[in-house]
């Protein structure tokens, strides 16, 4: 059978019932199991006849080990799924629940490496070079690329992603995985498999990691995010983005294509690279002992986190945590000074995330109930986590990457003509590094920062409610509308 031309639709609403439920075309699958056999996964970019582009020779097959026969009615399937007791474990579940909607799609890189130890391995290396690829460079560690993405942001992506293979992926061929809370259209897909050599895998994300959890009053989390709208809080009227502060905070590492992996480096649509990574990060991490990284560093908004501080002062105290470096998050008075690692970037220990420890705090917090009845994002949840509960020199800041992520970017130091030659950085770019609002120095600076006790959260929390008690009237409403809803100081399992 010869492969189908899709054509990529002109807007994000104009899919067809055909374009957002692929499996039901079955020449998808048979024309896998062709590509599976022959190796071929050339992809390429034509226009149409029509002027249209079409994208062909992107075969999306069904990833190996799952499931693969599914009923017509996904919908029901689906609530069958969520409804029977009969599941052992929660990944068990969760792998049921989006098989329907997982796909791959196997890279040119990935086939000719494969042939590069067979018999055609001369055939492969020719192959390889004419195409301007290069065999993977050493030993890789065990890592993806994570994108939490919408189907409206390709246009986005494709420019992060072309950015991202010349600067770094064309000599490592790193996975990429991506997730959406809503089934990924098939021409999403095809476009981005198109756009690398390097394997690419789209999946669903389990409801139970994108939904108001039991413990949550909807019309008190309706009230909470009214009133942060009303005091004109960034991204306060959104339910949406809470999920997806969530998510990102206490379950996209449990997502069972994940479980299997041991780090990975977070990829947000329309963000910039300016600088060639000619090493690999993840066996630098891997190699150093390294378990959280980051590149920009500043302080969260004030009036999305009012009572995060105290919650996670509360739980190190319950849990007799101490560090050797958590004073960088707090000020001379005391308090959280609001200092946070940007997670838009992170490359990081998945098997961190999987801890203990970490979701014990993790689930003390989701008990807590900010993220919805405040705007807790994950951005402060992780840089609070790493102050707990790594050592300083387990966290590495990644000077030699020059990033932007909406108006913030930063550019390495190109005094060093090696630098210079690595970077092409925006020549009106303000460096951030360099702002008011940067964190950085203090960054530098916290490497001869006292250990922090248990004496040292006992008096911060002292301080925090005494402050609390000065300024009661006037703090913002939304902390005083909160407290009418449950006890701000109670023990949270």
């Amino acid at each position: 059978m010869g492969r189908q031309s899709l054509v990529k639709p002109s807007n994000p609403g104009d899919e067809s019932m055909s374009e957002l439920f692929p499996w039901k075309l079955p020449d998808l699958a048979s024309e896998g199991k062709t590509q599976a056999s022959n190796g071929n996964s050339r992809s390429k970019l034509e226009d149409s006849d029509d002027g249209e582009e079409r994208w062909t020779d992107v075969v999306l097959e069904r990833l190996p080990g799952w499931p693969s026969e599914f009923p017509p009615n996904l919908t029901e399937y689906r609530e069958q799924v969520l409804n029977t007791t009969k599941w052992k474990t929660d990944y068990e579940k969760h792998q049921a629940e989006i098989a329907p909607w997982v796909w791959h799609h196997r890279g040119q890189a990935d086939v000719l490496e494969a042939e590069l130890v067979g018999k055609s391995s001369k055939e492969a290396a020719a192959e390889m070079a004419r195409l301007g690829l290069l065999p993977s460079a050493g030993r890789q560690a065990n890592a993806s690329f994570v994108v939490l993405i919408r189907n409206r942001e390709l246009d986005d992506f494709l420019d992060t992603m072309r950015q991202l293979e010349d600067r770094f992926n064309h000599r490592y061929h790193y996975p990429y995985l991506f997730l959406n809370d809503q089934p990924f259209t098939r021409s999403f897909m095809q476009a981005v498999a198109a756009s690398t050599t390097s394997n690419v895998t789209f999946a669903l994300i389990p409801r139970d990691h994108w939904s108001l959890p039991s413990f949550i009053d909807r019309e008190q989390a309706r009230q909470a995010r009214e009133q942060m709208a009303r005091n004109n809080v960034v991204y306060g009227g959104s339910l949406s983005y809470r999920h997806m502060c969530r998510f990102n905070s206490g379950f996209f590492y449990k997502h069972p294509l994940l479980q299997d992996v041991d780090w990975y480096w977070r990829v947000e649509p329309g963000v910039d690279f300016y600088c060639d990574l000619d090493y690999d990060p993840f066996a630098f991490m891997e190699q150093q002992g390294k378990l959280y990284s980051f590149v920009i560093t500043l302080k969260e908004i004030s009036d999305t986190i009012p009572t995060l501080w105290d919650h996670t002062l509360q739980f190190m105290l319950n849990h007799n945590v101490t560090s050797d470096w958590m004073s960088y998050f707090v000020s001379r008075s005391g308090n959280y000074n609001l200092c946070h690692f940007w997670s838009n970037f992170e490359i990081a220990s998945l098997n961190w995330l999987r801890s203990p420890e970490y979701n014990a705090y993790f689930d003390y917090l989701d008990r807590a109930k900010g993220f919805f009845m405040e705007r807790w994002g994950d951005a402060p949840v992780h840089s609070l986590a790493a102050g707990m509960l790594l050592r300083r020199d387990q966290v590495h800041f990644f000077d030699d990457i020059g990033y932007r992520h909406d108006e913030f970017a930063r550019c390495p130091e190109l005094a060093d003509r090696e630098m210079h030659l690595r970077c092409r950085c925006p020549k009106n770019m303000v460096n951030f590094d360099t702002n008011s609002g940067s964190c950085l120095p203090r960054w530098k600076a916290s490497g001869s920062a006292a250990s922090w006790t248990e004496r040292d959260t006992r008096e911060a929390l002292r301080l925090s409610r005494e402050r609390r008690l000065f300024t009661s009237g006037m703090e913002p409403q939304i902390a005083v509308e909160r407290r009418r809803w449950y006890n701000f100081f109670g023990e949270f399992p």
